[in-house]
């Protein structure tokens, strides 16, 4: 197995941890550690140190390594500004090309987040719901767009697994993506927007929640 290879899957391990709140700001993630636990070397731990760096999750701290990253608040809602404007130009730009096999594509995606909904399962449901937004983009076609909106997505994991095991967010994010393929195909800009729009203010008042003032 390749060392990137390594590297990716110890990223998205660490990530995924600090989504679930196992690995808490401010908390060291020290190599030596974390090459033992993966049973691995240093390098594609350190390789991971500097993807997670890059995508804002952990920082480097001289003298005192690398921590997990405290996001302030305005920081989040800045991020989460800056991921739906990602999503609205992906809808526009999908729209343009989607197929029919596009559309059965992302029918099976939304079927089985019906299913990681009724199972109330928020880490499948996270995971299709990753599934179906990088779907989106890769409709769309632009990879410098992706490849942006994929290192955010990656930046804003913590505070989305939080939000999405809120309350009826599984349901209602399902409802608007289910208005999202309909807009697409009906080759609708607007009424996608729309949707992206609704999602978006959605998520801002789970934050409130999560980060009052």
């Amino acid at each position: 197995m390749k060392k990137t290879t390594v590297a990716m899957q110890i990223a998205e391990e660490i990530a995924t941890r600090i989504g679930k709140g196992i690995l808490h700001p401010g908390q060291h993630l020290v190599e030596a550690t974390l090459a033992e636990e993966f049973n691995t070397s240093r390098a594609p731990v350190r390789e991971a140190l500097l993807m997670l760096e890059s995508d804002g999750l952990v920082q480097r701290i001289p003298h005192h390594g690398v921590v997990v990253r405290h996001f302030t608040r305005t920081e989040i809602y800045e991020l989460y500004d800056v991921i739906y404007r990602l999503e609205e130009i992906a809808m526009e730009k999908a729209i343009a090309k989607i197929t029919t096999d596009d559309i059965t594509r992302l029918e099976e995606v939304l079927r089985r987040q019906e299913q990681a909904v009724s199972a109330q399962d928020v880490q499948a449901y996270y995971d299709l719901n990753e599934e179906f937004h990088a779907l989106l983009f890769t409709i769309g076609g632009n990879r410098i767009l992706s490849d942006m909106y994929r290192s955010l997505r990656r930046s804003a994991r913590p505070f989305r697994m939080l939000s999405m095991a809120q309350g009826d967010n599984l349901r209602s994010s399902l409802s608007e993506h289910q208005k999202q393929v309909e807009a697409l195909r009906s080759k609708n800009v607007q009424e996608g927007k729309l949707a992206i729009r609704e999602q978006e203010l959605r998520s801002l008042r789970s934050l409130d929640l999560l980060f009052p003032v």
